[in-house]
This record gives C-alpha cells, structure tokens and sequence, in this order.
C-alpha cells in the first residue's frame, strides 16, 4: 500500500513537467501575426468576418504546438527543419526568415506549411531543441 502511495504522489509531482513541455503558440498574438503576413490583397481576401480566416485562427489556435525535445532524439527522429520550409510571401514580399526562435514572439503563419496533409507534421526552429508540431486536420473539421 505505501508502494502505491509513493507512486501515486511521483506521478502527481512528475505530471506537470510532463504537461509543461508542451506548448500553444500565444492566442493573443493572432491577429499581430496575421497582419504581419497578410497585407493588401491578403487582407482583404481574409478579412476577419470571412471563412479563410476563421479557418485560419483555429488552425493556430488548436492544431500548432511547440515542445522540445533533446539533440539526440531530433537527429534519430530525422524532423524536417524550418528552414527547409518556404517563406508564404504571397501578400507581403518582405518577410524574412526567423534567425533566432523564442516561441512566444514565433510566428508561424510566415511559413508555408502544408495545413491540409492529414499527417502530423514536425519542425525544428533553428538550431534548437524546440520542435513545431502540426496535427492534422480532423475529418469532422474539414
């Protein structure tokens, strides 16, 4: 009995950094980051009222995480880097590439990724230890 005591308290002690590891890209960075990469034409075509960008939000919102991972498993694992991930300078020519990754000031809507693969998708930032996860779209929210 003491046995699963202990166990059961490591396990409640343990789980929150299990949980910390993963993380949201900031919600309240949205519409900042939108406007960053969605100017003129673009912003007309996804204008907050439409479909495309609603759409869009709940994509960063509910399917975009961040977690990290060490140097040995991101080798063995073979993620794909960002930086083999092209610019999505359709509406704005002048966005650059990131060269140094904090996830709290990332935006990934500079990157064109492919949201419609029904594959989890996963990214190293840089030369760091921080992974982009993508999850699939849902068929329920297609």
């Amino acid at each position: 009995m003491k046995n699963i005591i202990t166990t059961a308290i490591f396990l409640l002690l343990l789980s929150p950094m299990v949980y910390a590891q993963i993380q949201q890209p900031p919600a309240e960075k949205f519409d900042q980051y939108f406007n960053e990469v969605f100017t003129g034409e673009g912003a007309t075509y996804y204008s907050p009222e439409s479909t495309h960008f609603k759409k869009l939000k709940k994509m960063y919102e509910n399917r975009i995480h961040f977690t990290t991972y060490d140097a040995a498993t991101i080798e063995a694992k073979g993620f794909d880097n960002l930086t083999s991930v092209p610019l999505n300078t359709v509406y704005n020519k002048g966005l650059q590439r990131d060269t140094e990754f904090d996830i709290n000031s990332f935006n990934p809507l500079k990157y064109y990724f492919d949201y419609h693969t029904r594959a989890t998708q996963i990214f190293v930032l840089g030369n760091t230890n921080t992974v982009m996860v993508i999850y699939p779209q849902s068929i329920t929210q297609q």
